[in-house]
């Protein structure tokens, strides 16, 4: 083997290493527990008007709380089954807001939306623009966000979902890059796993305000293992039995950078060449 074939088998080795290393202070962190987290809002007084979310509050791998508005938001829908609303309180996911609230992109409130109309009014911060399900309604839709969610070492939550009554329940699960389900059906519980987000909205189908509840939830507590949580996810199958009590819900998502190894290892192996290269010159 001649001193060339050997310098590039030591930087090969060398950057293994160090994706051996990157992968492991990700993996080695442990995923959120909790779904406890404070919601920060423009305005909690006013049930009926906009109710912007600022930021979210939650507590790090080492319990210390840290403060985030680095979002993304839902772009695209597919629906795969959705109710139709016939009469009064039936049919399943319509869109809904404040009486006082903003119209996303102007479109009005629908009972049959399509999928523009549910991708309108989950795609943004305002916290009173939701997707509202009748008690026995059924739904399963795909929802794609704007970039991709993936783990990190924080121990912060990934996904975000705030519900109107806390009354009902909802099923989540991931979707891969290629569009591909992953992982397990996570049920949102309004019972066990459900905290109080400290707001009340009061929309156009309901006649007064009403306690808003949220769930957080890790991409780990979807049932991915690490590769997977560390690639991340494009979007989440969300879906609602008739048995689910109807969820009147909102989910936002924190984006994490996603960092630069390709880049970092270009740089330590040229360092490297550098380093055996003068070994090399300096045995001449």
């Amino acid at each position: 083997m001649d001193d060339n074939h050997k310098h590039i088998m030591s930087i090969q080795r060398i950057s293994t290493l160090i994706l051996i290393f990157f992968g492991s202070s990700v993996l080695l962190a442990p995923s959120a527990q909790a779904a406890t987290f404070r919601t920060n809002v423009s305005q909690s007084k006013d049930p009926q008007a906009d109710i912007w979310l600022q930021s979210i509050t939650q507590k790090d791998k080492q319990g210390k709380d840290q403060t985030f508005s680095n979002f993304s938001f839902v772009t695209r829908v597919n629906i795969l089954q959705n109710d139709k609303h016939t009469t009064l309180n039936t049919g399943a996911a319509s869109t809904d807001r404040g009486d006082k609230a903003s119209e996303p992109k102007g479109l009005k409130v629908a009972e049959n939306p399509d999928a523009e109309g549910i991708a309108a009014y989950l795609g943004n911060n305002n916290l009173n623009n939701i997707i509202d399900t009748e008690d026995q309604g059924a739904f399963k839709m795909n929802l794609w966000f704007d970039t991709t969610i993936s783990q990190d070492s924080s121990g912060l939550d990934n996904l975000f979902f705030w519900e109107r009554g806390m009354n009902s329940d909802l099923d989540i699960q991931a979707i891969g890059e290629n569009g591909n389900l992953l992982g397990n059906i996570l049920k949102l519980t309004r019972k066990v796993d459900q905290q109080d987000a400290g707001y009340k909205i009061d929309t156009t189908e309901i006649g007064g305000a009403q306690n808003v509840g949220s769930w957080g939830v890790s991409l780990k507590q979807l049932g991915l293992n690490d590769e997977q949580a560390i690639k991340g996810i494009k979007g989440i199958q969300v879906s609602a039995k008739t048995t689910y009590n109807g969820p009147d819900f909102k989910v936002i998502a924190r984006s994490v950078p996603e960092p630069s190894t390709t880049a970092a290892l270009a740089v330590v192996a040229m360092s490297a060449l550098k380093v055996l290269n003068k070994k090399r010159l300096a045995k001449v």
